[in-house]
């Protein structure tokens, strides 16, 4: 009796331990991790497409001639592509969502893979009088570099409002020049040269690396953007805010492991 109660006994714990064994193995149910991405296009909607505007070559005309590819200088206030409608040159970002109690807000959270910078330094060049890109994001920490590879000297004249009160600096021909220590602003800096005047491209600063500049065919993608509610901003030179809410964004639900892809932001002619 004694022996077929032990047994008995010994039996039940290992089987309790085979299940306690069991059960720690098991596969958990992983949660999506608490990041996602938004995409989406910038839209041209109107019927007739804007026509590229030339510009007037008033200063150094010969040397401007001779590093241009076709001889000519289009404007790139409105670059919209023919094929598809797409609108270039448009800055899309995030911002935290304003505090319920008015203080100011949380700072949008980095995912691990973007917390460090690894473009220590962004160049805005001038190949042949014509700022190059057109438009640049610059995260706080980064080295904005002003190249000018022309055979002219140009000038880079920065303006940032209160935030940015400016900066102007001749580059001569083949060389460089460092604006460190830029400010993340809700403002954005225009940049020009006061020799050429047609000259100007943008510069936002921001805080986090959640920000995009449409492409060729107007698409942005913002990846690793945290999970939760945010503000959503839209804006082009020439109409300014073309997100819903204007200087106070448009609010934006991301959720965990998704990707979003937003409606086309229309875009006429002011």
């Amino acid at each position: 009796m004694r022996s077929y109660l032990a047994i008995s006994l010994l039996t039940a714990l290992t089987g309790g331990l085979l299940l306690a064994v069991s059960s720690s193995a098991a596969p958990s149910i992983d949660k999506p991790e608490p990041w996602g991405t938004i995409k989406g296009r910038v839209v041209w909607d109107e019927k007739k497409l804007p026509e590229p505007k030339e510009i007037a070559i008033t200063k150094d005309v010969k040397a401007i001639a001779n590093c241009l590819k076709d001889g000519k200088l289009y404007a790139e206030d409105w670059v919209v592509n023919k094929d598809d409608r797409g609108v270039r040159w448009v800055f899309v970002w995030l911002a935290p969502a304003p505090a319920e109690n008015g203080d100011k807000p949380a700072a949008l959270p980095i995912h691990p893979d973007l917390k460090e910078i690894k473009n220590k330094e962004l160049v805005i060049d001038v190949p042949c009088c014509r700022f190059e890109p057109h438009m640049i994001g610059v995260r706080k920490g980064q080295v904005l570099v002003a190249q000018n590879s022309a055979p002219i000297a140009h000038n880079f004249k920065l303006e940032g409002g209160p935030d940015y009160p400016g900066a102007n600096v001749l580059v001569p021909a083949g060389k460089t020049h460092k604006f460190e220590d830029l400010k993340p602003s809700p403002r954005v800096i225009v940049v020009q040269c006061a020799i050429h005047p047609w000259m100007r491209a943008w510069v936002r600063v921001f805080d986090h690396p959640y920000f995009a500049v449409t492409d060729a065919s107007g698409k942005f993608e913002i990846k690793n953007a945290p999970a939760g509610q945010f503000r959503l901003y839209v804006w082009h030179e020439e109409t300014g805010w073309l997100n819903k809410g204007g200087k106070d964004g448009e609010p934006i639900t991301i959720k965990a492991g998704e990707t979003k892809v937003l409606a086309d932001v229309d875009v006429k002619n002011p």
